[in-house]
This record gives structure tokens, C-alpha cells and sequence, in this order.
């Protein structure tokens, strides 16, 4: 991957180029906008083989139960005799177990020549995979499956990890969009279990207009008249539902700068939605995808007891150092209304790394998001390896206006 700045007019104050996408930036983005799209990573290390983990008859916090659920994985690089060098790493809503696979890889963000980087398929993922983790669909009890939290999906991932793998304490724990929500969840849920946490694009809590957006999302797949009230068959699927429906949250997963770089004209939007629609009804699972939104919607940290909906005092019991990576283009997983300033302001020991990328949610992936994640990444775990407290360089970005908000 050509690793390179993007260009943007805001950033001119800052001694950065003033201009728009070049040709080659261009095919980048748009490259990564199917690629985002479609749930497909832009570079992969190589995989081990997928392992299963069952844990039986799981107990989701509401009291009900999944029967017979198990979690699949792939891991990276070699688990040491100490079984002390593991980092768990998270994916997103349409993810699936090989989605964070380009963070990890020699010299990567999560380097395998000394770490062992775990990659789930969480909890009811997504996936059309037949023998991925258990879901909605793949469970046979399709909408009789009952609703989960991302604290459920915690909590099974936390069993993944003690009782398949037997590990007992994480370097760290990291993840993308959803998987970051996750992560910032692991933060609260076992404080004490790992050193780090790196949260990538993520909410502490379902802002009002996520949730917004994911019921227009839902709407769209349930006036498909092939959903079926969610009895569909698996031959016959809501395709076009599914399309329409994921596109919506595409269209909040991009900056509005960025679509005039990515897109030359009105026909090219359209070619763009018809063939990305179609690949994405093709291969997500319509009912997998729509309990997985609820999960995000209903998500809060502080949700529960102890601490009752008070924001400020579940960050306040973190005890892991916590590396959060927003992008302040971001319009999905905005970082004031998700909470994550609020986070930020009040756990113990925090620094704020800003992606700061026109592409917005979807800029995690791109040459200026990886290059940043990666920088900060390894710089972190080396100070965690070398016994050193907090981190490198200024906690707040030094071009932020304000300590307690994004740049305007």
C-alpha cells in the first residue's frame, strides 16, 4: 500500500498541501469505498486455519439463553510459552474474522513477529459463512434468537479467550467501528484484563442519530416484501432490501468532502450504489445484520449497574491505558455525541490520536488512517514492553481548538 497523506483545503492552515484527490487517490478511495461496501479489508496478513470455540448454553445478561453457541476464530503469529503476548482484535458490523487482518502482519500495527493477534467472528456476525460463529440464522431460530448487547458479545469473547485459549491477561484489545464500541466495553467489563485498550472509529454510547440512521437502515429491509417478517428462506433472501438498507449507513460511512473526490459525476454515484447494493445483498444475512444494529443502538458503557447511565464514572474505572482514534470527519460514529470525548475527559490514564481523514468513519482504512493507527500502535505496545508508563507525545491533537471537542 502506498502510504500517502490525503490532500484536503482544511488542512491548509496546518502546512499541508491544498488540493483535492489525485488520480491515484482517486482509484484509492474508490477502491475502499466498495471494499468498506462489501466488508472486505484492503491488505491481509496470512491466516491460520478457523478454530472453533464452543461455549455451550450462553447466558445473555437479559436472562436468555443461546443454546449450543459457539464463537470461530483465526489467530496470527505464535502465543508464547508465558501465553502473556496475546492481543484481541475486533471487527466491525460487517466484518467478519478476516477484516482486521490488515493491522496485523510483520511490522504491522499489531506485529506478529511478537504478538498473538486473536481475530474473532463475533457474536452473531453477518456473515453468509455456513459454520461461523453463532447467529440469528445460522442458529436455526432466526427472529425466535434473542436480542443481544455488545456486553453479551463482551462476555462470550471474554470465554473465547480464558477457556478455549486459556489466556489470562490481553496486552491489549482493539477494534474497528463496532469492534471499537467493543472494545471501550472491554475496558469497563474486565478493567484488569489487559494492559492496553485501542478503540478505533467508536461510540461509548448509540448517539440519537446512529440510532436514527439504523432504523432507516432496518425500514429498508423490512419493507423488502422477500423479508417476510423475517421467515424468509435461505434460497430466497431480502437481496435488495439488505442493499438499499446497508447503503444508507454507507452514506453517513463517508465524509460530504469526500464523495465529490471519490465520485467524477452523477452517473458514477449511481453505477456505484447499483453494483455495491448488489454485492452487499449477496453476502450479508439480513436477519444477522439486523440484530447486530439493535446491539449498536442499544449500546451505553454505562448502561446497568454500578453505574447506572453516569457516563463519567464508567470511564472513570478504567484501569487499562486507553488509546482512543477517532476521526473528527467522522459522521457515523461522531466522536462528540458517541460519548467518546466524555470518555476521554475523565478515564484515568487516555491519550486521543485523531485519524483526522476526509473519508470519515470508512478513514481507518486508508493510507493516512494506517499509517496513524500504526504509528501510535506500535508506539504504545513498545512502551508496554519496555515497562513505561502512559504515552508518547501530547494526549490531545495538538491541532484541536478544544481539549473537550473535535476541531470545527
Amino acid at each position: 500500500m502506498n502510504i500517502m497523506a490525503l490532500p484536503h483545503p482544511r488542512w491548509q492552515d496546518r502546512g499541508r498541501p491544498r488540493g483535492v484527490l489525485g488520480p491515484q487517490m482517486r482509484q484509492f478511495a474508490m477502491g475502499l469505498a466498495l471494499a468498506v461496501a462489501c466488508g472486505v479489508s484492503q491488505a491481509t496478513a496470512q491466516t491460520s486455519s478457523v478454530q472453533t470455540c464452543q461455549l455451550g448454553d450462553f447466558r445473555l445478561e437479559s436472562g436468555a439463553v443461546i443454546p449450543n453457541a459457539r464463537m470461530t476464530y483465526i489467530t496470527h503469529g505464535t502465543l508464547n510459552a508465558e501465553r502473556s503476548n496475546a492481543i484481541f482484535s475486533i471487527h466491525g458490523l460487517r466484518g467478519n474474522r478476516d477484516a482486521q487482518s490488515f493491522l496485523a502482519g510483520p511490522g504491522r500495527a499489531l506485529d506478529t513477529d511478537r504478538y498473538f493477534v486473536i481475530q474473532p467472528d463475533t457474536l452473531g456476525v453477518a456473515s453468509t459463512d455456513p459454520n461461523a460463529t453463532t447467529s440469528p440464522t445460522r442458529s436455526g431460530m432466526n427472529m425466535n434468537f434473542p436480542r443481544f448487547t455488545l456486553r453479551d458479545m463482551v462476555d462470550a469473547e471474554y470465554r473465547l479467550v480464558t477457556e478455549c485459549l486459556n489466556i489470562r491477561h490481553l496486552v491489549a484489545v482493539t477494534g474497528i467501528s463496532m469492534g471499537g464500541n467493543g472494545a471501550l466495553q472491554w475496558a469497563v467489563s474486565y478493567p484488569d484484563f489487559m494492559d492496553a485498550v485501542i478503540p478505533v472509529v467508536p461510540m461509548a454510547q448509540a448517539s440519537r442519530q446512529t440510532a436514527f440512521i439504523w432504523e432507516l437502515a432496518r425500514q429498508a429491509i423490512m419493507l423488502d416484501p422477500k423479508w417476510r417478517d423475517g421467515a424468509y428462506p435461505a434460497n430466497d433472501p431480502p437481496r435488495r432490501g439488505v442493499g438499499v438498507g446497508i447503503n444508507i449507513q454507507n452514506a453517513f460511512g463517508f465524509s460530504s468532502e469526500s464523495f465529490a473526490d471519490m465520485f467524477r459525476d452523477r452517473a458514477a454515484v449511481d453505477r456505484f450504489v447499483a453494483t455495491s447494493s448488489e454485492q452487499l445483498g449477496a453476502s450479508t444475512d439480513a436477519r444477522d445484520w439486523v440484530y447486530r444494529t439493535w446491539a449498536i443502538v442499544d449500546h451505553d458503557i454505562a448502561a446497568g449497574p454500578p453505574f447506572n447511565g453516569d457516563l463519567r464514572a464508567a470511564a472513570r474505572s478504567i484501569r487499562a491505558r486507553l488509546l482512543l482514534i477517532p476521526n473528527c470527519f467522522d459522521q457515523l460514529h461522531t466522536p462528540g455525541a458517541g460519548g467518546v470525548m466524555e470518555v476521554a475527559a475523565n478515564a484515568p490514564n487516555v491519550k486521543i490520536a485523531d485519524i483526522d481523514d476526509v473519508l470519515g468513519h470508512s478513514g481507518n482504512s486508508s493510507p493516512r488512517g494506517v499509517t496513524v493507527i500504526t504509528a501510535e500502535v506500535r508506539d504504545l505496545l513498545q512502551r508496554i514492553s519496555d515497562g513505561r508508563p502512559g504515552f508518547s507525545g501530547s494526549r490531545i491533537p495538538r491541532h484541536w481548538i478544544r481539549e473537550d471537542r473535535c476541531p470545527g
